[in-house]
């Protein structure tokens, strides 16, 4: 990756994260698991200096705290795409925002070509300069 795909790859990651931090600052909450590269949109024509949207929100709870102990409602498994689903969503588990911010690692691993196995498997071990 070359001085330029690495500026443009940082720009989209950038708002990526910001139209994330968005949903999980609303107030309730949205949680949009099912994040992954084909539910991100990058316009041909940037207003605003914003060229991407995040897309298909069938799978988005709202989390209210208040109401979120109170009820019953089951969480679903195996849904979305399980490529780039946290484990909790996967296994039907109790999750939260977390769970987009897994998507997002795997996402950003792949903008930047990065091998995810190795992250999530506790292999990777970065040297530090010097050492």
């Amino acid at each position: 990756m070359d001085l330029y795909e690495y500026f443009i790859s940082c720009e989209i990651f950038r708002q990526i994260l910001k139209c994330v931090q968005y949903l999980h600052e609303l107030n309730p909450q949205i949680i949009h698991r099912d994040l992954k590269p084909d539910n991100i949109l990058i316009a041909h024509n940037v207003r605003n200096g914003r060229f991407l949207k995040l897309c298909d929100f069938r799978l988005a709870t709202v989390h209210d705290k208040r109401i979120h102990y109170r009820t019953t409602r089951k969480h679903t498994a195996d849904i979305g795409d399980m490529r780039y689903q946290s484990p909790e969503v996967g296994q039907g588990r109790k999750y939260g925002h977390k769970s987009d911010i897994y998507s997002l690692a795997l996402i950003g691993g792949n903008i930047f070509d990065v091998d995810s196995t190795t992250v999530f498997n506790n292999t990777y071990s970065p040297k530090l300069v010097g050492t």
